[in-house]
């Protein structure tokens, strides 16, 4: 999962310099402070694991680098600006950048495909029942996995729900608020049940922390660009174990 933002849906990594790639002037690196930016996607170039992505964002065009991601030419992506190097060679692509992004933090949008035919407009009727017939089984708990809050993410909407699990990652004041990423080894990492995002204005752990982590369960939750989640929890507090 954001994996999120969501569901989002989210990913994010740290960018490392591809081989074959070196900065003419390291002198010129600049570090900005983390603000996430949004841009469309209008040519893409991938070398050794990376994707080197011109955006466009509202008439502004710039080139950023990225740990290679599912994305295609006409995305919407999220990147922080902490990292610009100037007059940076790449030998792989044989050229150099006046100016580049390296984002560590890139947030991709969840993308939602209309049916193809009648059938598959049935097929997904016939899964969604599927879903409400396997959720007969919810039951108040004082605590609840991450599969079962992403399983009964319905019946649990509105409600404040508990979980014991670890710290994958922490997302610093992005739209006023820290992303916290949680996971307690249950759900499946194809479907997106393995993870979930609980946001909350300051976040007092970091990655590896094990906690109790309490929110206000929202489903649906759509904040544009592409960014949408399933379930996520607002307003968290976490308690260190």
């Amino acid at each position: 999962m954001i994996k999120t933002i969501a569901t989002a849906a989210v990913l994010a990594g740290t960018v490392l310099f591809a081989a074959g790639t070196a900065p003419v002037k390291t002198q010129d690196s600049v570090q900005k402070k983390a603000k996430i930016h949004y841009g469309r996607i209008l040519e893409k170039k991938e070398v050794m694991g990376y994707d080197y992505l011109l955006v466009e964002e509202n008439g502004a065009k710039r080139w950023i680098a990225i740990a290679k991601a599912p994305v295609e030419v006409g995305d919407t992506i999220g990147y922080d600006t902490r990292t610009i190097m100037k007059h940076f060679q790449s030998k792989s692509l044989g050229r150099v950048f006046d100016e580049i992004v390296f984002a560590n933090d890139v947030y991709l949008p969840t993308k939602h495909k209309a049916p193809s035919s009648m059938k598959a407009m049935f097929a997904k009727d016939i899964k969604v029942a599927e879903e409400t017939i396997q959720t007969k089984d919810f039951r108040e708990k004082p605590f609840y996995t991450v599969e079962e809050v992403h399983r009964y993410r319905r019946q649990l909407a509105g409600r404040e729900v508990r979980i014991k699990a670890k710290v994958y990652k922490v997302s610093k004041q992005i739209m006023k608020r820290d992303w916290v990423h949680l996971g307690d080894g249950t759900g499946s990492e194809k479907k997106l049940t393995d993870d979930i995002v609980f946001t909350t204005p300051k976040a007092n752990v970091k990655a590896g922390d094990s906690v109790i982590a309490k929110a206000k369960i929202v489903v649906d939750k759509d904040f544009g660009y592409g960014y949408f989640y399933p379930v996520m929890g607002e307003k968290a507090t976490f308690k260190k174990q």
